[in-house]
């Protein structure tokens, strides 16, 4: 049963664009055929914590014996579940105030173990060559910068971390409807162009 992770770093309100980004992947992963399902983590309703302790970036085997408290393993654990258990993952990671929101970097930190999602000392990468999918937004005009500060530490992390195939889909000038001068027209006509993307993507990517 091939599954799409779905990753929503967004605020969770209308007004988001890369949850309609997120949204437009999912619906056209799923119209594949009922086989393909969709696990969705929410960020924003169900906000990840910040590491807590130094052994969570480690398996067990490179704790030196330091234990994790229960309740944090156990978190961590599904979180890292979720990622292995996917065949398929889309993320959506919006700019905020010039970076990714910090739920996001709390998810990344959390999954992110070598020797289990990542190599380490040559192992084996679990998720290599399966595709992951980055959405992002901005509020004004495009700028090199989303993709400094958003967009390129996250393909690096999936591609050279991970090993997976990445996929980039971005939109801008989100904030027209609140600044005319952005040009609610352009905007509107952009966003429905990285729908369409989005969507060619969850029909086509690799199902694992």
């Amino acid at each position: 049963m091939p599954t799409l992770l779905q990753i929503d770093g967004a605020v969770a309100d209308r007004a988001s664009r890369t949850r309609v980004l997120t949204n437009a992947v999912a619906e056209a992963w799923m119209g594949r055929g009922d086989a393909f399902t969709v696990v969705q983590r929410d960020l924003h309703d169900d906000q990840p914590p910040h590491l807590r302790e130094r052994a969570q970036h480690w398996p067990e085997a490179l704790r030196g014996g330091d234990p994790l408290e229960e309740s944090t393993r156990r978190m961590q654990d599904r979180l890292i579940a979720e990622l292995l258990d996917a065949d398929a993952l889309v993320v959506g990671a919006p700019m905020y105030n010039y970076a990714m929101p910090s739920t996001l970097k709390a998810w990344i930190d959390l999954v992110h173990v070598p020797g289990v999602t990542a190599s380490w000392a040559g192992s084996e990468r679990p998720l290599a060559g399966l595709p992951a999918v980055i959405v992002t937004a901005q509020g004004g005009p495009l700028e090199p910068e989303v993709q400094d500060f958003v967009t390129a530490p996250l393909a690096h992390l999936f591609a050279a971390g991970f090993g997976m195939e990445v996929h980039v889909v971005g939109t801008s000038r989100t904030l027209a409807e609140m600044l005319p001068e952005l040009g609610a027209e352009w905007a509107a006509a952009d966003l429905r162009r990285a729908e369409a993307e989005a969507a060619e993507l969850g029909r086509t990517i690799s199902a694992g």
